[in-house]
This record gives structure tokens, C-alpha cells and sequence, in this order.
């Protein structure tokens, strides 16, 4: 056989291969710290059928649950060099690298659910700020949704409390938010910064004996096996975000990035609503878990923090931002 019987037959192989091979998917790795049970997983899957559908298959999305990528500054740094393409996850933990993210660790700042909804809408001021502020930060995320995942409160191993006199001397874990840390120091407790991934560990070895959470995020991480008193503080709605490496988001022709913008937008909603479902839901649970449910002196609590909000707001520049959330 000729040579060029040989290349006659390779192109027809190369062409027939090429008819019936469909182009390679681009893969989106998207991580959280969280597993299931839990609104981010909810947003996660969500966000993840959307693109794939409205892609035909172009973009997959791989989810990688119970921080199998590292915590969320892990992510983060991941993201930056290119190994990791996408966050799930809460607002405080990138604070470090976008400091205005701290006015959500003022407790009671919402009123409301409602409130937190207009707040966390694409159309709304307050995601416009931290659109901009996520982009000047230069960090390489692009914002793509703010969400929620529930409301938060006060676990502890300690015993229960009802009041903010119970936290005097506690050791208790914060976020890495210097806010976060002042604002539990303002009830007595002694603040130490731990990931997500090590509150099991800190509270079974000593190092913390508190910790602030959502409901689903205290169940799905039997959570309630090393900290089994629960007290519904009911201070914080969990402000979470969707985001996104800067740089990989660009590589997008403009329909794919309208595409993931608006699943993630969509995603968003879902984690907002799911949280307020697992809220209700979860803590019926908590007897049978052997977990002790307190109601708490939810004014005397408001009161020991609140003053914290305009200080904090004037420090930073933020008095106009707050304002803003103050009048949703």
C-alpha cells in the first residue's frame, strides 16, 4: 500500500472520529466546606444542571463538597493559580481579602428574611457595591451571586445559655473576621480563629469550647456530637457567596458567561429559600440528636452589639453602605 493510500485512510479514521466524538466538555470544579444536608449543596446542584443544560453539555460542572479543595482561603489561593475554578461559601471567610465584607458580621443587622432578600438581589445596591469591591480588591474572583444559608446561632459544650452573661469567659471560634472576634468579645467571651474544618477537632480537644453557625451546617457536620447545647440566638442571616476566578470566567465567549451569571443568580435564590426550609426543618431534629434547644434573651443580645454597628461603620467608611442596608 502507497503512502498515500496511508494518508487517505488516516484522514478518513481522523474525519469519522471527529463526526462521532462530540468536543470535550470545559470543567468547571466548584468546592465548598459544607456537605450535604446543607442550602450551598442545594445552590451547588442547582447551579451545576442549569449551565450544563443550557450549554448542551459544553460546561460541566464538578462539585466538590465537605472541603475536599481545602477551606475557603485555600480555595481562594487555588483559585488564583488556576487549580480551583469556583467558591461556595461564606462572606466572612474572604474577608481578608475584601474587608468590607465584615459589616455582615454585625449581628441583627437585618430585620428581617425580606430585608436580607432585597439585599442579596442582583439588582440591588448592596450587590452592586460588593461587585465592585470583589473586582477592585484584585483578588481573581469575579462575584457572580450573593445567597444565603440560613440563619445563624450560638453552639456551645459548655452548657446551655439564655443570656449574654452565659458566654463570659467561653472560649469560642470566630471566623477571620477582626469584627466577628469584637463583636462575641463584647458578651465576655475569649475569641480564637479556626476554619470551618477544625471546629470538630477544636471542640474535642479543648482548644474552643463555642461556635456560631447555621442550623444545616451544625447538622450536616454533626456538629451536635461535640457541642450538644444549641441557643437560638438568631443573630446573623448567613450572607454567602457565588464566585467565581476572574480569569477563567473571562475565557468564556459572552453566552457561556451570561449563562453562568445567571444559573449562579438562579442558584443564589434557591440557597436562600432552601436555608430558611433546613431552618425549620433540622431543629425539629435536634431532641432525637440529644441536642438541649434554648430560647435566649434575644434583646440583650441586640443590645450589647448594636452599638458596635455605627463605630464599625464609621471606621471603615462604610456609614453610607450601611445605611443603605438599613433602609431595604
Amino acid at each position: 500500500m502507497t503512502t498515500r493510500h496511508f494518508s487517505r485512510l488516516a484522514l478518513v479514521a481522523a474525519t469519522s472520529f471527529l463526526l462521532v466524538t462530540p468536543a470535550l466538555a470545559e470543567t468547571l470544579r466548584l468546592g465548598t466546606v459544607v456537605s450535604a444536608p446543607h442550602p450551598w449543596i442545594d445552590a451547588a446542584e442547582a447551579f451545576k444542571a442549569s449551565v450544563e443544560e443550557a450549554t448542551d453539555g459544553r460546561v460541566n460542572v464538578q462539585i466538590f463538597p465537605g472541603g475536599q479543595l481545602g477551606n475557603d482561603q485555600t480555595m481562594v489561593d487555588e483559585i488564583r493559580i488556576g487549580t480551583t475554578d469556583m467558591l461556595i461559601g461564606g462572606v466572612m471567610n474572604i474577608s481578608p481579602y475584601v474587608s468590607d465584607f465584615e459589616i455582615f458580621s454585625l449581628n441583627y443587622l437585618f430585620e428581617d428574611m425580606d430585608d436580607f432578600k432585597a439585599a442579596t438581589a442582583p439588582d440591588s445596591a448592596v450587590f452592586e457595591y460588593f461587585d465592585n469591591a470583589v473586582s477592585d480588591a484584585g483578588v481573581g474572583l469575579k462575584l457572580l451571586s450573593l445567597t444565603g444559608g440560613g440563619t445563624r446561632n450560638l453552639s456551645t459544650n459548655t452548657g446551655p445559655v439564655t443570656e449574654p452573661s452565659d458566654m463570659n469567659g467561653v472560649r469560642m471560634r470566630v471566623t477571620g473576621s477582626r469584627l466577628d472576634a469584637e463583636t462575641w468579645q463584647s458578651v465576655g467571651a475569649l475569641t480564637t480563629s479556626l476554619p470551618w474544618t477544625e471546629i470538630y477537632t477544636g471542640l474535642q480537644t479543648g482548644v474552643v469550647g463555642a461556635f456560631e453557625s447555621t442550623i444545616s451546617g451544625y447538622y450536616s457536620s454533626r456538629l451536635y456530637e461535640v457541642a450538644p447545647y444549641h441557643a437560638k440566638t438568631e443573630h446573623q442571616v448567613m450572607m454567602s457567596h457565588i464566585s467565581i476566578s476572574e480569569n477563567r470566567f473571562n475565557r468564556f465567549s459572552e453566552e457561556d458567561q451570561a449563562i453562568i451569571l445567571e444559573a449562579a443568580q438562579q442558584a443564589g435564590v434557591l440557597g436562600t429559600d432552601k436555608g430558611v426550609e433546613y431552618d425549620a426543618e433540622l431543629i425539629q431534629e435536634f431532641e432525637d440528636l440529644g441536642v438541649t434547644v434554648t430560647e435566649v434573651d434575644k434583646q440583650a443580645f441586640i443590645d450589647a452589639v448594636v452599638p458596635l454597628h455605627n463605630s464599625f461603620a464609621e471606621e471603615r467608611g462604610l456609614t453610607e453602605l450601611l445605611e443603605t442596608i438599613r433602609n431595604l
